[in-house]
């Protein structure tokens, strides 16, 4: 994969715009307008890299919709995918640490909306936003806990397990009940062999709690799919709910995945 610029999209930001990033949302109006002055909206589309490991990152993302992938890569194997970023949190955020080097990998993995800072930008702002730096400050803990779950996730559960997880994750980010993914790219995001995925979804299928066509996934039934999941994806909700509260979602969506709407 290549580092892309993604092309910015034109837009007016009014006085009262209407926020759809969690962590946008927890600081006053004041700061929110002042950083959101600095910002421009970009689409976030699909295989697009934001950033490579060990190097300083060009530009900052708060998704507003869609969902960005953490992946880490060792010498001789395919990326495994260590964390999501979507509407609850921001791509950079180590930059609250005085950090601005990227320290994973960031792949759009589904499709969407972003307000995006240049690097010099924000940290000029930060001085002047005590609640925007203490609110990335306890996102960053709660990203490092994310983290810190999923390898252990990776280590001690089924594929069955996470790959219903992962399957959560997206749709608390995604804003829709289908999302398109491949079962190469469900593969090598998983760290496991494209015909372990394909069995699992399968599975899935035959019990009606996903419908799959073409690297289309549709939840059908997102009560079943928590049962099958292990209680990493609680224990991540619950790190990010104990610091930043309730993160944005569509209930709507939620509740038709859960009364299994086909």
């Amino acid at each position: 994969m290549v580092y892309q610029v993604l092309k910015a999209t034109p837009v007016s930001v009014p006085a009262n715009p209407v926020i759809t990033n969690h962590l946008m949302e927890l600081i006053s109006a004041k700061e929110r307008v002042l950083l959101q002055r600095h910002c421009e909206q970009v689409e976030l589309k699909f295989g697009v890299v934001l950033c490579e490991p060990n190097q300083p990152y060009r530009y900052l993302y708060f998704p507003m919709s869609g969902f960005i992938s953490l992946v880490t890569q060792l010498a001789g194997h395919k990326p495994l995918e260590m964390g999501l970023i979507g509407n609850e949190g921001m791509l950079g955020v180590t930059l609250a640490l005085g950090v601005s080097t990227a320290p994973m990998q960031a792949v759009v993995q589904g499709k969407g909306t972003a307000w995006r800072i240049e690097l010099a930008e924000l940290q000029q702002l930060l001085p002047e936003c005590p609640q925007l730096r203490s609110v990335l400050q306890q996102y960053l803990f709660v990203l490092m806990a994310q983290l810190s779950q999923s390898a252990a996730c990776m280590h001690f559960h089924s594929l069955e397990q996470r790959l219903a997880r992962w399957l959560l994750m997206s749709h608390d980010r995604a804003h829709s009940n289908s999302f398109y993914l491949t079962h190469q790219f469900l593969a090598d995001m998983l760290g496991v062999r494209r015909s372990g995925v394909t069995v699992a979804a399968g599975v899935m299928q035959q019990h009606q709690w996903i419908r799959y066509s073409r690297g289309n996934i549709r939840l059908l039934n997102r009560t079943a799919i928590e049962g099958l999941a292990c209680e990493c994806y609680q224990c991540s909700q619950d790190s990010y709910r104990r610091l930043l509260g309730e993160p944005l979602s569509d209930t709507p969506i939620r509740l038709m995945a859960e009364q299994g709407t086909p």
